[in-house]
Parts: structure tokens; C-alpha cells; sequence
């Protein structure tokens, strides 16, 4: 079983693809395809009231790989 990271990200300037973590909330999980089920299972109704504009979030690996990206409120593989 592997550890996940759920990040949510506040941009360095618009439309930036990098900046500062806000919120992490960590979990385990068998599979890439069972976290990012647990991800839009317990968080997709949260994402959508996100401000796109100063944020993005991630769903990366316990080793920093980031396996999905919601940049503008939808996923970017």
C-alpha cells in the first residue's frame, strides 16, 4: 500500500503552473487509480468552489510524482 498526497497549491503569478502548498492532506491507498477515486470521491465537490485563479491542486506520490494536476478546475494528466 502506498501514501498519496492530496496538495492544494497557491500560485505564484497567474497562470502559473508552480507555487506554495496550503492544504496537504495525506492517505494510503493500493493504486494510483484508487487514490485519484478517493481524491473525487471525498474532495471534487470542494475543488469546484476553489479560486482557480490564485490556485491549483495535485495528487502526487509518496516519492513527489505528480500523477494528476486540476489546474483550471479540471483534471490535466
Amino acid at each position: 500500500m502506498g501514501t498519496y498526497y492530496f496538495r492544494r497549491y497557491r500560485r505564484t503569478a497567474p497562470g502559473c503552473n508552480t507555487g506554495t502548498i496550503i492544504d496537504e492532506l495525506s492517505f494510503s491507498a493500493e493504486s494510483a487509480f484508487e487514490a485519484e477515486t478517493h481524491v473525487r470521491k471525498h474532495f471534487g465537490v470542494g475543488m469546484v468552489a476553489m479560486n482557480w485563479q490564485n490556485d491549483f491542486a495535485r495528487l502526487e506520490d509518496d516519492e513527489g510524482n505528480v500523477l494528476i494536476e486540476w489546474l483550471r478546475g479540471f483534471t490535466h494528466a
